[in-house]
Protein backbone atom coordinates (compact mmCIF):
# COMPACT_ATOMS: atom_id res chain seq x y z
CA UNK A 1 0.00 0.00 0.00
CA UNK A 2 -0.24 2.51 -1.88
CA UNK A 3 -0.11 0.37 -5.11
CA UNK A 4 0.62 1.69 -8.58
CA UNK A 5 -3.65 0.81 -9.71
CA UNK A 6 -4.57 2.28 -6.29
CA UNK A 7 -2.49 5.33 -7.25
CA UNK A 8 -3.87 5.51 -10.37
CA UNK A 9 -7.99 5.15 -8.99
CA UNK A 10 -6.90 7.93 -6.55
CA UNK A 11 -5.38 10.88 -8.25
CA UNK A 12 -7.54 9.83 -11.21
CA UNK A 13 -10.76 10.37 -9.44
CA UNK A 14 -9.79 12.73 -7.13
CA UNK A 15 -11.73 16.26 -6.64
CA UNK A 16 -8.25 18.72 -7.86
CA UNK A 17 -10.36 21.48 -6.47
CA UNK A 18 -7.28 23.99 -6.31
CA UNK A 19 -4.87 22.54 -9.21
CA UNK A 20 -3.39 21.11 -5.77
CA UNK A 21 -2.91 24.25 -4.13
CA UNK A 22 -5.24 22.59 -1.25
CA UNK A 23 -2.61 20.18 -0.55
CA UNK A 24 0.01 23.06 -0.08
CA UNK A 25 0.17 25.15 3.96
CA UNK A 26 -2.92 26.99 4.69
CA UNK A 27 -5.01 24.92 1.74
CA UNK A 28 -4.30 28.06 -0.78
CA UNK A 29 -2.40 29.24 -4.06
CA UNK A 30 -0.21 31.44 -1.29
CA UNK A 31 0.78 28.75 0.42
CA UNK A 32 2.12 27.15 -2.60
CA UNK A 33 4.11 30.24 -3.54
CA UNK A 34 5.64 30.39 -0.02
CA UNK A 35 6.52 26.85 0.58
CA UNK A 36 8.29 27.31 -2.96
CA UNK A 37 10.21 30.02 -2.05
CA UNK A 38 11.34 29.16 1.18
CA UNK A 39 11.25 25.59 0.96
CA UNK A 40 11.66 23.88 -2.36
CA UNK A 41 14.37 26.32 -4.19
CA UNK A 42 16.30 27.20 -1.22
CA UNK A 43 17.07 22.93 -1.80
CA UNK A 44 17.19 22.83 -5.52
CA UNK A 45 19.17 26.27 -6.26
CA UNK A 46 22.23 24.98 -6.99
CA UNK A 47 20.56 22.38 -9.87
CA UNK A 48 18.55 25.30 -11.48
CA UNK A 49 18.34 27.09 -14.18
CA UNK A 50 18.78 23.33 -16.12
CA UNK A 51 18.63 22.87 -20.00
CA UNK A 52 16.55 19.75 -19.92
CA UNK A 53 14.45 19.28 -16.20
CA UNK A 54 12.25 15.92 -15.82
CA UNK A 55 9.01 16.58 -13.38
CA UNK A 56 7.69 13.24 -12.08
CA UNK A 57 4.12 13.04 -10.88
CA UNK A 58 3.11 17.08 -11.72
CA UNK A 59 -0.74 16.79 -10.41
CA UNK A 60 -2.77 19.52 -11.70
CA UNK A 61 1.30 21.50 -11.97
CA UNK A 62 1.56 23.00 -8.68
CA UNK A 63 5.40 22.91 -8.79
CA UNK A 64 5.55 22.83 -12.80
CA UNK A 65 4.55 26.75 -12.63
CA UNK A 66 7.70 27.40 -11.28
CA UNK A 67 9.79 25.01 -12.59
CA UNK A 68 8.82 25.97 -16.27
CA UNK A 69 10.45 29.14 -15.62
CA UNK A 70 13.64 27.57 -14.96
CA UNK A 71 14.54 25.37 -17.90
CA UNK A 72 14.90 25.37 -21.51
CA UNK A 73 12.80 22.03 -21.96
CA UNK A 74 10.48 20.55 -19.37
CA UNK A 75 9.32 17.34 -19.49
CA UNK A 76 6.28 15.90 -17.32
CA UNK A 77 5.39 12.56 -16.63
CA UNK A 78 2.26 11.78 -14.26
CA UNK A 79 0.30 7.86 -14.00
CA UNK A 80 -2.74 9.93 -14.18
CA UNK A 81 -4.02 11.10 -17.91
CA UNK A 82 -6.47 13.72 -16.24
CA UNK A 83 -3.58 15.28 -14.35
CA UNK A 84 -1.49 15.34 -17.71
CA UNK A 85 -4.85 16.84 -19.51
CA UNK A 86 -5.28 19.54 -16.75
CA UNK A 87 -1.43 20.53 -17.51
CA UNK A 88 -1.95 20.63 -21.07
CA UNK A 89 -4.39 22.96 -21.00
CA UNK A 90 -3.30 25.13 -17.88
CA UNK A 91 0.02 26.10 -19.58
CA UNK A 92 -0.92 25.74 -23.29
CA UNK A 93 0.83 28.98 -23.95
CA UNK A 94 4.04 27.34 -22.81
CA UNK A 95 5.58 25.54 -26.32
CA UNK A 96 8.62 24.19 -24.11
CA UNK A 97 6.87 21.75 -22.19
CA UNK A 98 6.45 18.28 -23.19
CA UNK A 99 3.52 15.90 -21.58
CA UNK A 100 3.13 12.06 -21.05
CA UNK A 101 0.92 9.85 -19.25
CA UNK A 102 2.71 6.42 -17.90
CA UNK A 103 2.16 3.26 -16.35
CA UNK A 104 3.65 4.85 -12.93
CA UNK A 105 6.86 2.91 -13.44
CA UNK A 106 7.90 3.88 -17.37
CA UNK A 107 10.37 6.65 -18.32
CA UNK A 108 10.86 5.30 -22.00
CA UNK A 109 9.26 7.84 -23.86
CA UNK A 110 12.48 9.80 -22.71
CA UNK A 111 15.82 9.72 -25.00
CA UNK A 112 18.78 8.75 -22.60
CA UNK A 113 21.27 11.55 -21.75
CA UNK A 114 18.69 13.56 -22.62
CA UNK A 115 17.68 15.00 -18.66
CA UNK A 116 19.86 17.94 -16.57
CA UNK A 117 17.48 17.69 -13.38
CA UNK A 118 14.90 15.89 -11.92
CA UNK A 119 12.43 16.65 -9.47
CA UNK A 120 9.82 15.04 -7.61
CA UNK A 121 8.10 16.76 -4.79
CA UNK A 122 4.98 15.69 -2.61
CA UNK A 123 4.36 12.76 -5.17
CA UNK A 124 6.47 9.80 -5.19
CA UNK A 125 5.88 9.94 -1.04
CA UNK A 126 3.06 7.72 -2.55
CA UNK A 127 4.95 5.17 -4.49
CA UNK A 128 6.34 1.97 -2.66
CA UNK A 129 9.76 0.91 -3.31
CA UNK A 130 9.32 -1.39 -6.28
CA UNK A 131 7.91 1.02 -8.83
CA UNK A 132 10.54 3.92 -7.25
CA UNK A 133 13.27 0.87 -8.00
CA UNK A 134 12.10 1.28 -11.34
CA UNK A 135 12.24 4.88 -11.76
CA UNK A 136 15.78 5.27 -10.44
CA UNK A 137 17.06 2.49 -12.63
CA UNK A 138 15.64 4.29 -15.37
CA UNK A 139 17.16 7.91 -14.41
CA UNK A 140 19.93 6.27 -14.43
CA UNK A 141 20.37 6.25 -18.36
CA UNK A 142 18.13 9.21 -18.40
CA UNK A 143 20.23 11.40 -16.81
CA UNK A 144 23.36 13.21 -18.55
CA UNK A 145 26.44 13.05 -16.85
CA UNK A 146 26.63 14.61 -14.03
CA UNK A 147 22.55 15.37 -13.56
CA UNK A 148 20.87 15.37 -10.42
CA UNK A 149 17.48 14.20 -9.33
CA UNK A 150 15.68 15.68 -6.45
CA UNK A 151 13.25 13.44 -5.01
CA UNK A 152 10.81 13.77 -2.40
CA UNK A 153 9.89 10.18 -1.11
CA UNK A 154 8.21 8.16 2.06
CA UNK A 155 10.30 7.03 5.19
CA UNK A 156 7.65 5.58 6.83
CA UNK A 157 9.65 2.25 6.46
CA UNK A 158 11.54 3.20 8.99
CA UNK A 159 9.05 2.71 11.28
CA UNK A 160 8.01 -0.98 10.33
CA UNK A 161 8.19 -3.51 13.30
CA UNK A 162 10.78 -6.14 12.32
CA UNK A 163 8.86 -8.77 13.94
CA UNK A 164 5.01 -8.32 12.69
CA UNK A 165 5.85 -6.21 9.37
CA UNK A 166 3.22 -3.10 10.68
CA UNK A 167 3.70 0.20 10.86
CA UNK A 168 4.32 1.05 15.08
CA UNK A 169 1.27 2.35 16.57
CA UNK A 170 2.42 5.98 17.13
CA UNK A 171 2.85 6.92 13.88
CA UNK A 172 -0.53 7.85 13.72
CA UNK A 173 -0.38 10.13 10.67
CA UNK A 174 0.30 8.44 7.79
CA UNK A 175 -0.65 10.43 4.91
CA UNK A 176 -0.96 7.88 2.21
CA UNK A 177 2.57 7.03 2.55
CA UNK A 178 4.70 4.08 1.01
CA UNK A 179 5.62 1.09 3.84
CA UNK A 180 8.09 -0.68 1.95
CA UNK A 181 10.21 2.98 1.68
CA UNK A 182 13.02 4.56 3.72
CA UNK A 183 15.54 6.36 3.48
CA UNK A 184 17.92 3.44 3.92
CA UNK A 185 15.84 1.77 1.15
CA UNK A 186 16.28 4.83 -1.28
CA UNK A 187 20.39 4.47 -0.57
CA UNK A 188 20.07 1.01 -1.87
CA UNK A 189 18.01 1.44 -4.67
CA UNK A 190 20.61 3.50 -6.01
CA UNK A 191 23.42 1.55 -5.70
CA UNK A 192 21.48 -0.79 -7.36
CA UNK A 193 20.75 1.48 -10.73
CA UNK A 194 24.36 2.76 -10.30
CA UNK A 195 23.43 6.45 -8.94
CA UNK A 196 25.37 7.89 -5.83
CA UNK A 197 22.76 8.98 -3.10
CA UNK A 198 24.86 12.44 -2.53
CA UNK A 199 22.37 13.68 0.36
CA UNK A 200 19.40 12.73 2.35
CA UNK A 201 17.01 15.22 4.58
CA UNK A 202 14.59 13.26 6.62
CA UNK A 203 11.60 15.50 7.43
CA UNK A 204 8.03 15.40 9.65
CA UNK A 205 4.90 16.08 7.95
CA UNK A 206 1.84 17.46 9.26
CA UNK A 207 -1.52 18.21 7.73
CA UNK A 208 -2.34 20.83 4.85
CA UNK A 209 -5.19 22.87 6.56
CA UNK A 210 -5.17 26.51 7.65
CA UNK A 211 -5.43 25.88 10.97
CA UNK A 212 -3.56 22.47 11.64
CA UNK A 213 -1.39 21.39 13.93
CA UNK A 214 -3.08 23.50 16.25
CA UNK A 215 -2.00 22.24 19.60
CA UNK A 216 1.69 22.92 17.70
CA UNK A 217 3.70 19.50 19.32
CA UNK A 218 7.66 20.17 19.39
CA UNK A 219 9.09 18.78 15.78
CA UNK A 220 10.92 15.59 17.79
CA UNK A 221 7.32 14.26 18.57
CA UNK A 222 6.31 14.07 14.81
CA UNK A 223 7.64 10.97 12.97
CA UNK A 224 9.98 11.73 10.07
CA UNK A 225 8.09 9.87 7.75
CA UNK A 226 9.28 12.19 4.73
CA UNK A 227 12.43 12.03 3.10
CA UNK A 228 13.99 14.37 0.20
CA UNK A 229 17.06 12.97 -1.11
CA UNK A 230 19.61 14.02 -3.35
CA UNK A 231 21.27 11.54 -6.34
CA UNK A 232 23.80 11.83 -9.61
CA UNK A 233 24.84 9.82 -11.74
CA UNK A 234 28.09 7.72 -10.70
CA UNK A 235 31.28 9.76 -11.31
CA UNK A 236 32.91 7.00 -9.89
CA UNK A 237 34.06 8.53 -6.69
CA UNK A 238 32.39 6.93 -3.86
CA UNK A 239 31.22 8.83 -0.90
CA UNK A 240 29.71 8.57 2.18
CA UNK A 241 25.43 9.86 1.48
CA UNK A 242 25.44 13.02 3.97
CA UNK A 243 22.20 12.34 6.20
CA UNK A 244 20.40 15.19 7.86
CA UNK A 245 17.65 14.65 10.67
CA UNK A 246 15.50 17.85 10.61
CA UNK A 247 13.00 18.19 13.24
CA UNK A 248 12.31 21.72 12.03
CA UNK A 249 10.49 21.12 9.02
CA UNK A 250 7.51 21.27 10.68
CA UNK A 251 8.12 24.51 11.35
CA UNK A 252 8.97 25.48 8.07
CA UNK A 253 5.15 24.83 7.29
CA UNK A 254 3.87 26.36 10.42
CA UNK A 255 5.74 29.54 9.31
CA UNK A 256 4.45 29.51 6.01
CA UNK A 257 0.89 29.52 6.91
CA UNK A 258 1.66 32.37 9.00
CA UNK A 259 3.14 34.13 6.21
CA UNK A 260 0.37 33.37 3.76
CA UNK A 261 -2.61 34.59 5.91
CA UNK A 262 -0.73 37.70 7.11
CA UNK A 263 1.61 39.25 4.20
CA UNK A 264 -0.25 37.72 1.18
CA UNK A 265 -4.21 37.19 1.29
CA UNK A 266 -6.30 39.25 2.00
CA UNK A 267 -6.24 40.61 5.88
CA UNK A 268 -10.04 39.85 6.89
CA UNK A 269 -11.14 37.33 4.72
CA UNK A 270 -8.78 34.31 6.10
CA UNK A 271 -8.74 35.34 9.94
CA UNK A 272 -10.14 32.26 11.83
CA UNK A 273 -13.85 32.20 13.08
CA UNK A 274 -13.13 31.89 16.39
CA UNK A 275 -11.55 35.58 16.08
CA UNK A 276 -13.16 37.04 13.28
CA UNK A 277 -16.07 36.24 14.74
CA UNK A 278 -17.17 35.73 18.91
CA UNK A 279 -20.03 33.70 18.55
CA UNK A 280 -18.37 31.40 16.38
CA UNK A 281 -18.09 27.64 17.45
CA UNK A 282 -14.61 27.34 19.49
CA UNK A 283 -13.73 24.34 17.93
CA UNK A 284 -10.01 25.20 17.16
CA UNK A 285 -9.42 26.52 20.38
CA UNK A 286 -11.08 23.39 22.38
CA UNK A 287 -8.72 21.28 20.32
CA UNK A 288 -5.64 22.77 22.07
CA UNK A 289 -6.91 21.66 25.34
CA UNK A 290 -6.92 17.74 24.68
CA UNK A 291 -3.82 17.48 26.52
CA UNK A 292 -2.93 18.26 29.47
CA UNK A 293 0.07 20.31 28.69
CA UNK A 294 -2.09 22.68 26.50
CA UNK A 295 -4.47 23.11 29.44
CA UNK A 296 -1.34 24.12 31.77
CA UNK A 297 -0.02 26.46 29.08
CA UNK A 298 -2.84 28.45 28.63
CA UNK A 299 -2.99 29.49 32.20
CA UNK A 300 -5.41 26.35 33.81
CA UNK A 301 -8.93 27.12 34.51
CA UNK A 302 -8.78 30.72 35.57
CA UNK A 303 -7.35 31.66 31.92
CA UNK A 304 -10.42 28.94 30.20
CA UNK A 305 -13.25 30.54 32.67
CA UNK A 306 -12.06 34.48 31.19
CA UNK A 307 -11.94 33.14 27.65
CA UNK A 308 -15.45 31.59 28.39
CA UNK A 309 -16.65 35.02 29.80
CA UNK A 310 -15.80 36.57 26.39
CA UNK A 311 -17.71 34.76 24.36
CA UNK A 312 -20.71 34.38 26.45
CA UNK A 313 -22.99 32.16 23.40
CA UNK A 314 -20.83 29.58 23.64
CA UNK A 315 -19.40 29.93 27.63
CA UNK A 316 -21.80 26.54 28.03
CA UNK A 317 -20.42 24.09 25.58
CA UNK A 318 -16.87 25.82 26.56
CA UNK A 319 -16.68 25.37 30.11
CA UNK A 320 -18.17 21.98 29.79
CA UNK A 321 -15.71 20.84 27.69
CA UNK A 322 -13.17 22.61 29.97
CA UNK A 323 -14.13 20.97 32.58
CA UNK A 324 -13.42 17.53 30.73
CA UNK A 325 -9.90 18.40 30.12
CA UNK A 326 -9.13 19.42 33.44
CA UNK A 327 -10.43 16.52 34.88
CA UNK A 328 -8.37 14.36 32.41
CA UNK A 329 -5.40 16.05 33.26
CA UNK A 330 -3.53 12.77 34.64
CA UNK A 331 -5.06 10.42 32.26
CA UNK A 332 -3.64 12.39 29.33
CA UNK A 333 -0.39 13.12 30.97
CA UNK A 334 0.03 9.50 31.36
CA UNK A 335 -1.07 8.94 27.61
CA UNK A 336 1.49 11.87 26.52
CA UNK A 337 4.51 10.66 28.56
CA UNK A 338 3.48 6.96 26.61
CA UNK A 339 3.49 8.60 22.92
CA UNK A 340 6.73 10.70 23.95
CA UNK A 341 8.53 7.87 24.70
CA UNK A 342 7.05 5.99 21.41
CA UNK A 343 8.38 9.27 19.41
CA UNK A 344 12.11 8.83 21.42
CA UNK A 345 12.33 5.02 20.59
CA UNK A 346 11.57 6.65 16.83
CA UNK A 347 14.44 8.91 16.99
CA UNK A 348 16.25 5.98 17.54
CA UNK A 349 14.96 4.35 14.81
CA UNK A 350 15.86 6.89 12.44
CA UNK A 351 19.43 7.46 13.85
CA UNK A 352 20.14 3.62 12.31
CA UNK A 353 19.01 4.55 9.38
CA UNK A 354 21.75 7.14 8.68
Amino acid sequence: MPTVSENSDRWGHYNWAQQGDEWSPGGSAEGTAVLWQRTILPRIQRYVPAGTVLEIGPGFGRWTQYLRRLCDHLILVDLSARCIEACRARFADDPHIDYFANDGESLAMIPDRSIDFLFSFDSLVHVEADALGAYLAQAARKLKPGGTGFVHHSNLGAFVHPKTGEVRRFVTQRNWRAQSMSAGVFRRLCDDAGLACRSQEMINWIGRGQRTDQHHLNGRCIPLTDCLSVFTTADGQSAPTRVIVNHSFVDEWRQAIWIADAYVRDARSDIPAVIADDSAPLRPLLRKLRTARALRRIGGVSALATVALQRASAASAFAVSAAKAHLMGEANRWFTSRHIAGWRSATVFESRMR
